[in-house]
């Protein structure tokens, strides 16, 4: 009977998660789309910003939903050091797709928006994948040794699109940080 009740909720959290994905997608496309749409850097800008707020609505719901399942006890130890205004690089061993909003949960609103670099076909997700580009989450293409042998030419793009989006960040650093 206890497992029962442990899956129902699992399903209902799901769920949960699912809807909570969809509700938040809409706005999230919708200014994704007015963003593409409109290449002027002042106004993608603020768009981005406003973006960034909807992702963390979307994750503290979710936070609210791992909550209500009841199946785990998170701590984060010692987070007073940490600020909105400043700038973290957050490494994860990635151990299980769940790494990612569990990252999420822990950190949102308390440090800026987390940017995970995705592979590139995980644009197509449906709802997830367009929204990570909103949110200007960076794509990496990732090419096989044997791929590689035979097309020198790709090595080096991750570090490549790896550096750009860095030195986009520093460009968009939040208020008051000071970057190096």
């Amino acid at each position: 009977m206890r497992k029962l009740l442990r899956n129902i909720r699992g399903c209902i959290v799901f769920s949960g998660l699912t809807l909570n994905t969809i509700f938040w997608s809409i706005p999230l496309l919708t200014l994704a789309v007015v963003k593409f749409l409109i290449p002027w850097t002042p106004f993608r800008r603020l768009i981005t910003r406003v973006l960034m707020a909807i992702g963390e609505n979307w994750i503290s719901v979710n936070r609210l939903l791992f909550a209500s399942s009841g199946s785990g006890n998170w701590r984060l130890k010692d987070d007073s050091e940490l600020r909105r205004n400043g700038w973290y690089f957050v490494l994860s061993n990635h151990q299980s797709w769940v790494d990612i909003l569990v990252l999420q949960a822990a950190f949102n609103r308390r440090i800026p928006f987390l940017k995970f670099f995705i592979k590139r076909e995980l644009i197509w997700i449906p709802f997830i994948g367009l929204a990570w580009w909103a949110l200007d989450m960076p794509f990496m293409k990732r090419y096989s040794t044997s791929y590689l042998a035979k097309h020198p030419e790709k090595r080096g793009t991750d570090l490549e699109i790896t550096r750009r989006a860095c030195e986009k960040f520093r460009k968009e650093a939040p208020p008051e940080c000071s970057m190096p």
